[in-house]
């Protein structure tokens, strides 16, 4: 492993591909992307469902983006970074330290867990994020079993919705918004479907153990389940900042940056972060 590079992409996700192809077609060949998955695509590789591209799903979608991906770029996958220094170095997961002039942090985003969330009661098996499930279908082939509840109708709720109607799960949607909140694409998918879509109300207990049972809602009603998924939102993914001022030599990209609704806008703030990492390099420090 080469210990020293030009520029450092963390993340091989959509914003990290198109930053490093953008990169390498502008000249710069000093370039390495660090992935802690086994390859390269990152979360459109759990992406079962179309509307990426011309009617690609995630997964096809990803490998369009990698055809033209040059294969000189070293891809660490499987690789995680434990801690960012000072001194513009990386401590990776399998003990080498890389230097870098500058960062790209395309590292995604994060979902927010129940834990995070003002629902008291248990925690029994079988509640995960709507994320964790769909990487457990889509990746991993694992069948949940229902009937289902779902904390909130945005993309990501609305998308496993679809996936665990798909599967013959009996599906409940529970809404604080007295709307669905995610995109026409998403909404339209569930049309004509038997799903039970509860909005104006919210999960306030949940019940079970060691096995969920139930939730009790904040109109007092009571809903069993045997699977519970939270899809309440999203957050930019800066665990490797560890909350300070991000330094003028990272450039957070995609929605590390901040949360994109469409795949489309995530591969071109991935492509502008490249040219402005370009317009950096010459006043960047040697390493």
């Amino acid at each position: 492993m080469k210990e020293q590079y030009d520029v450092l992409i963390i993340g091989g996700g959509a914003a990290g591909i198109s930053a490093a192809k953008t990169l390498w077609l502008s000249g710069c060949r000093s370039i390495a992307i660090i992935e802690h998955k086994p390859s390269l695509g990152g979360i459109l590789l759990q992406c079962a469902h179309t509307g990426f591209g011309a009617g690609l799903d995630g997964r096809d979608y990803a490998e369009t983006l990698l055809m033209d991906f040059p294969k000189d770029i070293p891809c660490f996958c499987s690789t995680t970074v434990i801690r960012l220094f000072p001194d513009r170095s990386a401590l990776l997961s399998n003990g080498h330290i890389i230097r870098f002039r500058l960062l790209i942090l395309a590292t995604g985003c994060r979902e927010i867990p129940f834990g995070s969330l003002p629902v008291t009661g248990t925690r029994p098996s079988g509640a995960f994020t709507a994320g964790q499930m769909q990487e457990m279908i889509n990746c991993h082939h694992y069948l949940p079993e229902g009937p289902a509840v779902i904390l909130g109708s945005g993309d990501i709720g609305l998308i496993m919705a679809w996936q665990l109607l798909e599967l013959g799960l009996k599906v409940t949607v529970v809404e604080k918004e007295s709307h669905m909140t995610g995109l026409p694409v998403n909404r339209a998918r569930l049309t004509g479907r038997d799903i039970c879509f509860l909005p104006g109300t919210t999960i306030l207990e949940i019940k079970g153990m060691p096995s969920l049972s139930g939730v009790t809602l904040s109109d007092g009603r009571f809903i069993p389940c045997r699977l519970l998924l939270s899809a309440v939102g999203l957050l930019p993914q800066r665990e490797l900042l560890e909350g300070r001022k991000i330094p003028d030599w990272i450039l957070p990209a995609g929605n590390c940056s901040h949360i994109h609704s469409r795949i489309e806008s995530v591969i071109k703030e991935g492509a502008s972060t490249a040219v402005k990492v370009l317009s950096l390099l010459d006043r960047a420090p040697s390493i």
